[in-house]
């Protein structure tokens, strides 16, 4: 039998507890047992003690006490007790369908994968405005199943801890409060080799918080998101004429998203909203090749 951990890093969101109901309620894979391990990063205890008041049954839970305020220390802390052949990043505000872990192995042995890529389906609140939710500008579609990725992302997503442990792969603190800690991690782990392909049906879903709706904070996040993938291939491709080809292209397409979002904007805002976000993905992947530093998504935590 093959172990499988499934790894949360958390500071006690209360949407933890419908991540754990659900991860409760999925089927069985064959030739698997399953746990689930969390790495507390609350100061006081917060996703301890959330997991204690929740009934679980037929769940192996275990929470470790990290209390970092680093979400690349957590995951470290999550790879170094995990002592099973392979691990699932699950975010603490996503819940999953019943037969989402079933589905990320087919698609792991069909593809001989070392890591699977699943998407992510945002669930926007009543009031969001009818425009935002058609744009859909918090979904990252990372492809059709089996879809070869250079990269990857800490949510739904599963890994070859065998792998990890023979290239001794591990999350850059120095990334671990400002964002692109998952980027770079799977970046790297292709650089050494690594199989990493998208499904698109094993699927797990996100509450949008308020904050989220903001579209200010949507296009920050395109412009993090672009420099942290910038990031990772500027560190494959250090000379200058990689620079300038990448730069060029980037600068190309923002001119043709911010011509297009201006032609939208008058009677399809979702579809400008949508090249606006290609203007700042883009925008990012230019401030990496100018060596800027990473664009903040939030406030630094204290």
């Amino acid at each position: 039998m093959e172990r499988v951990t499934i790894a949360i890093a958390s500071i006690g969101r209360p949407s933890m507890a419908e991540t754990l109901r659900s991860l409760a309620s999925i089927k069985k894979v064959p030739g698997k047992t399953l746990s689930v391990l969390i790495a507390d990063d609350s100061p006081d205890g917060a996703a301890t003690r959330l997991v204690a008041g929740l009934r679980l049954p037929g769940l192996d839970v275990t929470c470790l006490a990290v209390a970092s305020g680093n979400i690349s220390v957590a995951r470290n802390a999550l790879l170094d007790e995990t002592t099973g052949e392979w691990i699932v990043f699950v975010d603490d505000d996503e819940w999953v369908e019943a037969d989402w872990l079933e589905r990320l192995f087919a698609c792991q042995q069909e593809y001989s994968a070392d890591v699977v890529i699943g998407p992510v389906h945002p669930v926007y609140p009543d009031h969001a405005p009818a425009w935002l939710v058609r744009a859909n500008p918090l979904y990252a579609d990372w492809g059709h199943r089996g879809k070869r990725l250079l990269t990857g992302r800490g949510g739904n997503t599963l890994a070859n801890m065998t792998f990890i442990r023979q290239y001794g792969l591990r999350f850059d603190p120095e990334l671990g409060r400002s964002g692109g800690e998952d980027t770079a991690f799977f970046a790297e782990a292709a650089t050494c080799g690594a199989i990493i392909v998208a499904t698109d049906d094993a699927i797990a879903r996100e509450h949008v918080p308020e904050e989220r709706l903001d579209p200010a904070y949507i296009l920050r996040r395109g412009i993090r998101s672009g420099q942290s993938y910038a990031n990772s291939r500027k560190a494959d491709n250090p000379g200058l004429q990689w620079r300038l080809l990448f730069g060029g292209d980037a600068l190309i397409k923002c001119a043709v998203a911010f011509t297009l979002a201006l032609v939208f904007r008058p009677f399809d805002r979702a579809r400008s909203f949508r090249m606006q976000q290609k203007l700042a993905l883009n925008f990012g992947k230019i401030r990496s090749v100018l060596n800027l530093p990473l664009a903040q998504l939030y406030a630094p935590r204290p």
